[in-house]
């Protein structure tokens, strides 16, 4: 069997899929076929080459354990709320329910209050927004993430370079230096509190969560006497209002609160699923602009030393873990891009197959543990405009990242990033929340069923005539 599709002459994406899986390939090389077809037919332009791929649709050869995913990460999909439409907002909810497995949601920050405002009550109680946002990923069938992070403004502080530590206040709250701080020292038994009760909530029915990440991004835990982070198991200086703790024993603290709830409420602990270390795989343009290079170059940037350090410390001195869970994108830090985004999209698959060249005996769970993207963005640099382009490049990175064993992606919201790339559907005013091509490639990626296809056999046919 065959299928057929006109090409866009000068389509980018399918010179390099044949030039990196048909040039020079065995006879059979496996494809994601129903991935490849609506990105394909996204490609459709009838002036340009017919090219027919011969593929074997009566014998799968493998099983994807993939699931597209979304991080709501803003109020589009609130009603009322701002210029938000009603019949936008339940279009997108009903894409959503059609399309998309995991939904994400922090337990603050990014459309949700804070739920302990207040450091003279003994107990967080602002719970609304949060309970809203679980309820919306109830409403559209997710499987329901939460991310425990950000965390409230009394509880956090910002490590200076002379090593004292810079306190939030409450005209803060929403503020960069909030998002660059971490739990203070002596305020780790508070956090543990907010988590307890976060679990309990929502451990339960309606809710039923059983994912949870633990933070986002090392945000707080850079050290600037180090130019390092602080991912270590040390607990800090507990004396006083200290940032000086270690991103590992902050998540064997979550780690083990989560448990505790889940057996107070007689849920089965191997249930529950947690996630780290959530730090972003930095590529730079090349090793002299960045101060920790790693010996990891690709064609498309080198690898920062400093995110690789924390993945291997984690795993190695975690007290448990349901997945790993990383997070990038398809450009460097310097901001220098030196190969087109599709060869720089090969990032995605690249770090799974990093985590998985580990020996399992000295990082376990390197070999085993689901490895999921928190946030991803594959972004097109140029062509901004072009729908179709930016979605040949984002299913091109997805299908490098499902073949490479990947496990979950979670798009950071619906919308793409502003200007830069678009998302998986339109603004949610008047007129809007229609799906745009990415939405398809990125739905049609939870098949289960990989196929082979002939690599010798795929003819351009000349259809000028």
């Amino acid at each position: 069997m065959s299928f057929i599709v006109f090409l866009r002459r000068p389509n980018l994406f399918f010179k390099l899929f044949v030039m990196r899986h048909l040039k020079n390939a065995a006879t059979n090389h496996f494809l994601l076929v129903i991935l490849l077809l609506p990105l394909l037919t996204y490609c459709v332009n009838t002036t340009g080459p017919l090219v027919k791929i011969p593929t074997d649709f009566s014998s799968p050869i493998g099983t994807s354990h993939f699931s597209p995913g979304i991080s709501h990460v803003d109020t589009t999909l609130n009603y009322p709320w701002d210029n938000n439409d009603p019949t936008a907002v339940k279009n997108v909810k009903s894409l959503i329910k059609h399309a998309i497995a995991y939904e994400n949601t922090p337990i603050m920050a990014w459309g949700v209050d804070d739920p302990w405002p207040d450091p003279s009550q003994a107990e967080p109680g602002n719970w609304s927004t949060l309970d809203s946002r679980l309820q919306l990923i109830i409403d559209t069938g997710g499987i329901p993430v939460i991310t425990l992070s950000e965390a409230p403004w009394w509880m956090k502080g910002e490590l200076q370079s002379d090593g004292s530590t810079r306190l939030i206040m409450h005209s803060e709250e929403w503020s960069n230096i909030a998002y660059s701080a971490r739990i203070l020292d002596n305020k780790m038994d508070a956090w543990l509190h907010l988590v307890q009760r976060v679990a309990e909530r929502y451990m339960v029915a309606p809710y039923n969560v059983r994912y949870f990440q633990v933070w986002n991004e090392l945000k707080g835990y850079y050290n600037p006497i180090t130019n390092s982070y602080d991912y270590t198991t040390s607990a800090g200086d507990p004396s006083g209002p200290n940032a000086k703790h270690g991103y590992t024993y902050m998540y064997n603290q979550t780690y083990g609160r989560l448990m505790q709830v889940a057996r107070s409420l007689g849920i089965v602990t191997e249930s529950i699923e947690v996630g780290g270390p959530y730090v972003v795989m930095d590529t730079w343009s090349s090793s002299a602009q960045q101060s920790n290079p790693s010996h990891i170059t690709k064609a498309y940037g080198t690898y920062d030393q400093r995110p690789l350090d924390v993945v291997q410390y984690w795993l190695q001195h975690k007290a448990g873990a349901g997945f790993i869970t990383v997070d990038g994108d398809n450009g460097n830090k310097d901001g220098v891009n030196i190969t087109d985004p599709f060869t720089a999209s090969e990032k995605f698959a690249d770090i799974t197959h990093w985590i998985r060249s580990l020996n399992n005996d000295i990082y376990p769970g390197a070999a085993t543990l689901p490895i999921w993207w928190a946030e991803w963005s594959a972004w097109p640099y140029t062509n901004l405009a072009d729908d179709n382009y930016n979605n040949a490049i984002k299913s091109y990175a997805m299908i490098m990242f499902l073949e490479a064993g990947g496990s979950v992606a979670l798009s950071w919201g619906g919308l793409g990033d502003g200007t830069a790339s678009k998302g998986l559907w339109t603004t949610t005013a008047t007129g809007g929340g229609q799906p745009l091509p990415w939405y398809y490639s990125s739905s049609s990626s939870s098949s289960r069923l990989w196929y082979r296809f002939s690599a010798t056999s795929v003819d351009v046919l000349d259809n000028s005539r």
